[in-house]
């Protein structure tokens, strides 16, 4: 058999001789030999020491030259890797995770509970800690389009600071300006719950699946701009607003759900299905360019995140029909504690009115409330439409419908 050979010139261990060898014996099997040839002295005396620590023996020295045979143990405590393959194909210069999932195959049915951090295809070290994710099984979290959707979000991504026209939002009427506050300050209040409720289910989720952790990373930084850019607007004009008690109420069941499937339907379906047909009343009454804008990007964060739901649900319901039973008890348990609300906060739909108003005039008063009861009316026929996208039979869509919090998140 021949033997390697490499000329290490003038380095010394710590100084990259230990990189040029172990780089080297990476191309030799165990058993065959390395011969490296030192110009300095004190790293051909180093040298045999440092590879005997990493179980290679030394089988001639002489002349500068350090001749080592490989042994049978490796760097890590695991198996060996697979041979060079051939690059992922990229088409049009971009590679998504579908196309990674194509190379080294989909996600395992269900993943072992105490799996640690292994990226997709990597060989693990034994020896690592076990843990103890709660959420293993594909089923449970899964979605159609998810790699795709989580891509969307990354390339849709807009910026609170510099993309909204804030110098809009100056000098609006007294009366205009106290409704859009509050107003932008009641879905502020709702979109920090639509933040917690996915990074709950962050730590929780398998690191096999990694798709569903990068979707729920840009759900959880979509809302926290959405907290940023409703505060912003609400304060922009100079007014402070009022943070409901009923809207507390309301998100802190929608909080104490623990099950992932339930939460997709409680808030990305029924909550966030709900408050696209408010962002787009907002936007269309919106009194000024920022708050206009404002709705607008918020709202096209929104429709992922229903896609989303109404993709997972559905999965969900096809691959297991007794989950419908118990979404539809999770609705149920939700509307429960909720029986103290009557309806919408007045405070909130008289804002909207107002905020869409064309003047304090009696008739113009009256269009806007009608305006308002219309969005109410669209926001029912539109959420049974989505629960029916979801899987529900048009009885059961109609009765969810209904039950949904007032609140409307």
């Amino acid at each position: 058999m021949s033997v390697r050979r490499v000329d290490a010139a003038e380095l010394e261990l710590g100084g990259g001789l230990e990189l040029l060898v172990a780089a080297a014996l990476e191309g030799v099997p165990p058993g065959g030999e390395l011969e490296v040839e030192l110009a300095s002295r004190a790293a051909a005396l180093e040298l045999p020491g440092w590879a005997r620590l990493a179980g290679h023996e030394v089988t001639a020295e002489h002349g500068g030259v350090v001749r080592l045979r490989r042994g049978q143990s490796g760097r890590t405590l695991a198996g060996d890797l697979d041979k060079r393959g051939e690059p992922l194909a990229a088409a049009d210069g971009r590679l998504g995770m579908n196309e990674v999932r194509d190379a080294f195959g989909p996600p395992p049915d269900h993943a072992p509970a105490d799996a640690g951090f292994v990226p997709i295809a990597a060989v693990a070290e034994a020896g690592g800690p076990a843990y103890s994710w709660r959420l293993n099984d594909r089923d449970r979290l899964w979605a159609a389009e998810l790699s795709d959707l989580a891509e969307r979000a990354a390339a849709e991504q807009w910026d609170a600071t510099r993309d909204i026209p804030w110098e809009a939002a100056a000098g609006l009427p007294h009366d205009k300006e106290r409704a859009v506050s509050q107003v932008m300050t009641y879905i502020a209040q709702n979109e920090y719950a639509a933040l917690y409720v996915p990074a709950v289910f962050l730590p929780q989720v398998n690191p096999q699946y990694a798709e569903v952790l990068i979707w729920l990373s840009t759900h959880v930084r979509d809302e926290a701009r959405h907290v940023e850019v409703f505060t912003k607007r609400a304060l922009a004009g100079g007014m402070h607003s009022h943070a409901l008690a009923s809207t507390e109420l309301s998100l802190r069941t929608l909080m104490e759900e623990h099950d992932f499937s339930n939460a997709a339907l409680l808030l990305n379906v029924l909550g966030e299905g709900t408050f696209l047909d408010l962002l787009r009343f907002v936007e269309r009454h919106a009194p000024d360019a920022a708050t206009a804008a404002v709705a607008k990007l918020a709202h096209r964060d929104e429709r992922r995140h229903v896609h989303f739901g109404i993709s997972h649900v559905r999965r969900r319901i096809e691959g297991d029909p007794e989950a419908a039973d118990a979404l539809v008890a999770a609705a149920e348990a939700r509307a429960a504690k909720l029986t103290s609300l009557p309806g919408l906060s007045p405070l909130v739909s008289e804002s909207l009115a107002l905020m869409c108003t064309s003047s304090m005039q009696p008739a113009d008063l009256a269009d806007a409330s009608a305006e308002v009861r219309g969005l109410l009316e669209v926001m029912g026929k539109n959420r049974r439409r989505r629960l029916r996208a979801a899987g529900f039979d048009q009885r059961t869509a109609r009765y969810l419908s209904d039950l949904h919090t007032p609140n409307l998140m």
